[in-house]
């Protein structure tokens, strides 16, 4: 492939997310500190156009990211993964587990967690409703700093209001926390389906989805 075409896959993969961030996270409330990051420019973007990315580069990622004091949310955007779900939530994992082995200065600074395009079968109850909402357009790695998730609860007394739900299931098992983390995702997922509908979502994320089919097949990259 040409370097202007890996030019302009990585550029389009950036704006999808972006897409998906903005109408998604953003606009649907998932997370309301979300916006608040984006605008301060603490929130770094990277895209690994490798069909296999490894586990080594993803780890170094993660360190960096922990390093760099301006960033609180980072996003690895993998466009030519083509793993499924749970092989790419197990990649995550492994990357969790180098990034704990060799953390770099400061140690164990940032959580992640795994997004990807397959949907979770039968989202009809709050944690499934969660794999729902992670649908991004291409598979990713959202890391979060552990200072942020613990400033986010100490806003709220009980934990969810201020909570990205996609941070949540980033955390360590054995964070603190006032309630059992599954509670507060439970609650408030529920809540969100409640006011929105699933199928208000399921129509956002699929509208992204066919953007994405549309945009990389003019690119010559099977989608």
């Amino acid at each position: 492939m040409h370097d202007d075409t890996e030019e302009a896959l990585a550029r389009e993969a950036k704006r999808l997310f972006r897409r998906y961030t903005l109408e998604v996270v953003e606009g649907l409330n998932m997370c309301p500190w979300a916006e608040t990051a984006r605008r301060r420019s603490q929130v770094s973007e990277s895209v690994d156009l490798a069909a296999e990315p490894t586990i080594e580069a993803g780890a170094a990622w993660a360190r960096r990211l922990g390093e760099d004091r301006a960033v609180e949310i980072g996003f690895r955007i993998c466009p030519r993964v083509r793993a499924t779900r749970a092989e790419f939530v197990a990649h995550v994992q492994a990357i969790r587990d180098a990034y704990a082995r060799e953390p770099g200065r400061g140690g164990v600074l940032m959580a992640m967690v795994a997004f990807h395009p397959e949907p979770e079968p039968a989202p009809s109850n709050p944690l499934a409703i969660i794999n729902l909402i992670r649908r991004c357009p291409d598979p990713a790695i959202q890391a979060i700093r552990l200072s942020t998730l613990e400033e986010l609860r100490q806003r709220d007394n009980t934990g969810k209001r201020f909570l990205p739900m996609s941070a949540a299931l980033a955390l360590p098992l054995d964070a603190p926390v006032r309630r059992p983390l599954h509670e507060v995702v439970a609650e408030a997922n529920e809540q969100t389906v409640a006011r929105l509908g699933v199928e208000r979502m399921v129509a956002i994320v699929e509208a992204i989805r066919r953007d994405r089919e549309v945009t990389y097949r003019a690119l010559g990259v099977e989608p």
